[in-house]
């Protein structure tokens, strides 16, 4: 069977000790993202992966899990767990995404869900999709990371960066992938670049890499909590 599933990684923090907003916004920002991932590609496979640091309340889980196909908690995940405690921002994705795709390689109990998949996409909570949003632009990149068009960096005019707060990848390209958040964990560590986005640009194969000019996105930024759109 010719897998046919897009799986959504939505990536969360509901309950961090850093941040602009504050829980009840959190909670009815990572709502609307589900709900337009689920609009806009209805057979999506949802995993929301969350590494809160303080207690979820029931209620708030429940109306989650009602949204996504499954809630993954890595609170207790220790390199996950520390960063959030922490507040290490671009360390934590890094390790919340290692963690999820160990979990689908591994984990005998979720490893089935990839049999279907023919596409990932990594989504950061309190984004949501434009109606524009097509899953059709993705297909015939088998083997290929797809992020927005680089950008030149903040930080060195000589550099650029990759918007992570929506990309995707194929199936075939999840060892590749871990292998640059190993990389990139190590350019973090070593300061040697300030950011996820800066470490992404550096360490993606540019021999998987397709560019688009348009995401069909849009974000609240964590620095100063306005919109962004991709």
């Amino acid at each position: 069977m010719i897998p046919d599933k897009n799986l959504f990684i939505v990536t969360s923090a509901l309950k961090p000790n850093f941040g602009i907003f504050n829980d009840s916004d959190r909670f009815a920002q990572t709502i609307a993202s589900l709900k337009s991932i689920r609009k806009q590609v209805p057979e999506a496979f949802i995993l929301l992966a969350d590494i809160s640091v303080r207690p979820v309340p029931d209620l708030e889980r429940e109306a989650i899990g009602g949204l996504c196909n499954l809630y993954l908690d890595l609170k207790d995940e220790p390199n996950t767990n520390y960063c959030a405690v922490n507040g290490l921002k671009s360390h934590g994705e890094n390790c919340l995404l290692g963690a999820v795709l160990m979990n689908l390689k591994n984990n005998p109990q979720l490893s089935p869900i990839m049999k279907d998949v023919k596409r990932i996409f990594k989504f950061s909570a309190r984004s949501e999709l434009e109606d524009t949003f097509n899953t059709k632009e993705y297909d015939n990149l088998f083997g290929k990371f797809v992020f927005k068009k680089r950008i030149v960096s903040w930080n060195d005019p000589n550099t650029s960066l990759f918007i992570t707060r929506m990309f995707s990848f194929c199936p075939s390209l999840i060892d590749t992938y871990l292998n640059t958040i190993q990389k990139n964990l190590n350019d973090l560590s070593n300061n040697l670049v300030p950011d996820t986005e800066h470490a992404h640009f550096r360490n993606i194969p540019e021999k998987y890499l397709v560019e688009f000019d348009k995401i069909h996105c849009w974000g609240w930024l964590a620095g100063n909590g306005q919109i962004e759109h991709y």
